[in-house]
């Protein structure tokens, strides 16, 4: 259900994206980015870790839900008043009196979302996948169409900032509808040290978080040039289509599911190692396969003056292979009580990630890869010391779980293999390549699972069962 709305949502603001581009001129869109980065710095701030903490606690009493809602209310609504108080300096700072309207009005999103945080995080943690999906997805279909319509009648940029506003009173709306009827509606001070203190350390990973996604940027910019930035920036970008298109719905899944195994006293070490087996079958082929034909895709994507983003992305591609193992990590933590060693774990990461790529920007983009499998390496040693300390894994345990995953992998890149071979001889058109490699990948990696087995095969069936009972 999670991937059926993460899906069903991307189309719809693909489709949103496109109007706009015809609606809208690039300044119009560029003046709204501007507000809206500024305002993404401020939304890592404005949960301030609520919804993790709902989730989970193993004692969610009714002081403790109003102690959330009052810390909730005071973050969300300070920084409203800041972003209402620094929009005009902020206009000032960048020439562009539009941007301090589009940050009034998006200002406003602070002072509503409060409001649904608390109950949203509740559904969470009772697995009411089925309520959030349709929350989601009614969401982003009511801002999408405000956004057009305004568009159309000529808001301008003030189109985007409206159309966000609406899809949260939509969320608001529709949390209200399905709230859970043991939710308190009061505020509450007893037990807000805790609460607060969670959510001082889930605030500061969240800030770490964003400042490991832009001090490659950042770095790369500021030793080298712009062109070298945008050759990166490409590669980091089909890197992250994997995110887009797979992990943000199963981490949705993911930590709710540890934090109610946790509750139930379930033996984490299996948790995380059926974790690795199932992701495993999906991440190492995707990434294979995508280096295998990096070069067709970004031909096709992006032409061929972007061809010096080839060998970065099959680089990241290696790296973000070594890295998958723990990729639910950031999620099994908190959800057993242990969130700090996600903030561990990202106060080694900023650094050494930082050195290397300081280390490799003036040699190139290909040095710059290397720096990246060089920390993915480090990083994927820290984490399994980690995880071994706190959860118990053992190495033999952990290669028996990748192990299940590595013949579906060499299985399902063969046809990549056969192709990649091919068209250095044969120059094929790159879109026939990306089809025929797709298709072919794809039907090699369904037939693997299921003549091998792999635990996967029972969910996809068991997903397929549920599809059809819902027809039915």
């Amino acid at each position: 259900m999670s991937l059926g709305q993460n899906y069903a949502s991307f189309a719809l603001q693909f489709v949103v994206s496109i109007i706009l581009a015809r609606l809208l001129n690039p300044s119009e869109i560029g003046l709204y980015s501007i507000a809206a980065v500024l305002i993404g710095f401020a939304h890592t701030l404005r949960d301030f870790g609520i919804s993790t903490y709902i989730i989970q606690e193993k004692e969610l009493t009714p002081e403790k839900i109003r102690a959330a809602i009052t810390l909730t209310l005071f973050t969300a609504w300070t920084l409203a008043l800041f972003i209402a108080l620094g929009s005009n300096y902020v206009a000032m700072f960048y020439h562009q009196p539009g941007v301090r309207s589009v940050m009034q009005i998006l200002a406003l999103n602070f002072v509503l979302i409060p409001f649904g945080t608390v109950p949203m995080a509740y559904m969470y943690k009772k697995l009411e996948f089925k309520y959030v999906a349709l929350i989601k997805f009614f969401t982003n279909l009511t801002s999408s169409i405000a956004t057009v319509t305004l568009a159309y009648l000529g808001y301008s940029y003030l189109s985007m900032a409206w159309g966000s506003l609406a899809g949260i009173l939509c969320t608001i709306s529709l949390i209200q509808l399905w709230r859970p009827k043991e939710l308190p509606f009061s505020l509450g001070l007893k037990g807000i040290r805790n609460v607060f203190k969670f959510g001082s350390i889930s605030s500061a990973i969240a800030f770490l978080f964003e400042v490991t996604q832009a001090e490659p940027d950042l770095i790369i910019g500021r030793l080298t040039n712009m062109a070298t930035v945008g050759y990166f920036g490409r590669a980091m970008g089909l890197i992250s289509t994997f995110d887009t298109l797979v992990l943000r719905s199963i981490w949705d899944v993911a930590y709710p599911h540890f934090a109610e195994q946790s509750r139930n006293n379930r033996s984490m070490v299996t948790n995380f190692e059926e974790s690795v087996t199932l992701l495993s079958a999906v991440a190492w082929p995707f990434f294979i396969n995508l280096a295998l034909i990096a070069q067709p895709i970004i031909i096709a994507l992006y032409g061929k003056k972007w061809a010096d983003s080839i060998l970065p992305l099959q680089l990241l591609c290696l790296f973000t292979l070594i890295k998958s193992p723990f990729t639910l990590m950031g999620a099994i933590m908190p959800a057993i009580g242990k969130i700090e060693q996600n903030l561990y774990q990202l106060l080694i990461r900023v650094p050494v990630r930082g050195i290397l790529i300081f280390i490799a920007a003036p040699k190139g983009l290909v040095a710059i890869g290397i720096a990246f499998i060089i920390s993915g390496m480090f990083e994927t040693m820290a984490d399994f010391i980690q995880c071994r300390k706190i959860i118990g894994i053992r190495i033999d345990g952990l290669i028996k779980a990748l192990n299940k995953s590595l013949w579906i992998t060499l299985i399902s890149c063969c046809p990549a293999i056969i192709i990649y071979w091919t068209t250095t001889k044969i120059n094929l058109n790159p879109w026939i390549t990306i089809v025929i490699s797709a298709i072919s990948c794809f039907i090699f990696w369904m037939a693997s699972i299921f003549m091998l087995k792999h635990p996967l095969h029972k969910e996809i069936i068991h997903s397929l069962d549920m599809v059809s009972s819902k027809f039915s």
